[in-house]
């Protein structure tokens, strides 16, 4: 989660891939790049104030982080289990 952020945040396109299958499938690299570059502008790097996992079933789990700005904070974002690596399934 802290290293999806931190790409997402920063614009850093390894972020992309720190997304699951199924969201690469809904939103091609390039479209996935122009967010994050707005996410950059709009943002800058943001540092994780809390985390807390809310559940893990199998493969699925679920976190919640705060920000200093709250409109970055995320509710129980969906994370899924692929290949042995935690990967973003919130698209």
């Amino acid at each position: 989660m802290r290293a999806y952020s931190d790409a997402f945040l920063s614009g850093n396109s390894a972020a992309y891939e720190q997304l699951s299958q199924r969201c690469k499938d809904r939103m091609p690299r390039a479209g996935f790049l122009q967010v994050i570059a707005a996410a950059k502008d709009m943002y800058g790097p943001q540092e994780i104030v809390s985390l807390k996992v809310d559940q893990i079933a199998g493969d699925l789990g679920r976190v919640t982080t705060t920000y200093a700005k709250s409109e970055l904070n995320q509710r129980s974002e969906p994370w899924v289990r692929e290949n042995g690596a935690w990967r973003v399934d919130d698209c």
